[in-house]
């Protein structure tokens, strides 16, 4: 059962990344587009957490700087996922997104937390490397600047999603751990939701002169993606209070980059015989760590 849960949640993350990049296909990928879709985002996620808080309020002021640095790293996260979308398909990008995301909190609590350091991680490590080469070096057929200039801007937005994305975790897990007077789980994303929502709106709306097209297909396509995301990290709690950590983020990173990698032949931009090589370099490296927890 909790396997089946798991296997849910894998479908619902890499159909997220179909969603954002049907987003940016026909609204772009702009500062009014990113706060619009932050600010779709924090309405609903305070709507779902204020029931799940039981419409309790709490704060403090270690939460309320935390809220704010979720949400900039929320925003930057969303930018440079959207700028990629302009450059990438789903495989290149579920790379990126997936691997910064388990790898980066994994090396905070070795790092900062005391955590043991394996063999297993290690090999892990090497293979995401190569994993990344794969995915980042390409031959341009064009040599002029302009073919230059977009490649480059390209891996700044690759290195954005890996960071942010891993970052989110690294946030989390600082949190919790912080000996500071702080507001429960549920108090500090509904914070963080509501803090979304203000500086994202005050944004759209000194905006939304020079952007009043709105298209309502993608967007509720996007928000149907952000309301899958929340319901998958839902399922992998529930999962979590039986299968191991290692084993559930593991498994939902690897089968979340196949499951994109596969999605993407829905798209305009169909993935290489190198993106696979890429892919597979990748579950490698996650299967060691689950296999060498030494």
């Amino acid at each position: 059962m909790y396997y089946g849960l798991v296997c849910i949640a894998v479908v619902l993350f890499g159909s997220q990344f179909l969603t954002k990049s049907q987003y940016v296909k026909k609204m772009g990928s702009g500062l009014f587009q990113t706060m619009f879709l932050s600010l779709l985002g924090g309405v609903l996620g305070a709507v779902i957490m204020l029931f799940t808080n039981k419409f309790r309020f709490e704060y403090t002021h270690f939460t309320l700087i935390m809220a704010f640095v979720h949400f900039l790293n929320s925003f930057l996260f969303t930018l440079c996922s959207l700028k990629a979308f302009e450059y990438v398909n789903l495989a290149v990008y579920s790379v990126y997104s997936m691997l910064g995301g388990m790898i980066l909190p994994i090396l905070a609590g070795v790092i900062f937390y005391g955590e043991t350091f394996t063999v297993g991680l290690g090999f892990c490590i090497a293979f995401i490397c190569v994993a990344i080469v794969l995915v980042s070096v390409k031959k341009s057929k064009r040599k002029d600047e302009s073919a230059t200039k977009k490649n480059w801007l390209s891996v700044i937005f690759y290195i954005g999603v890996f960071l942010f994305n891993g970052m989110s975790g690294v946030i989390s897990k600082f949190y919790t751990e912080a000996p500071y007077l702080k507001a429960s789980s549920a108090g500090y994303s509904l914070l963080s939701s509501l803090t979304t929502v203000v500086i994202a709106l005050t944004f759209v709306l000194s905006l939304w002169k020079k952007h009043t097209k709105i298209y309502a297909a993608p967007t509720l396509i996007a928000l149907c993606g952000n309301a899958g995301n929340r319901v998958a990290n839902y399922l992998l709690l529930l999962a979590l209070t039986v299968l191991p950590a290692s084993v559930n983020y593991s498994f939902v990173t690897g089968g979340t980059i196949i499951v994109s990698t596969v999605l993407s032949y829905f798209t305009d931009k169909k993935p290489t015989v190198k993106e696979w090589l890429a892919v597979a370099a990748a579950f490698i490296g996650i299967m060691f760590l689950v296999l060498l927890p030494f």
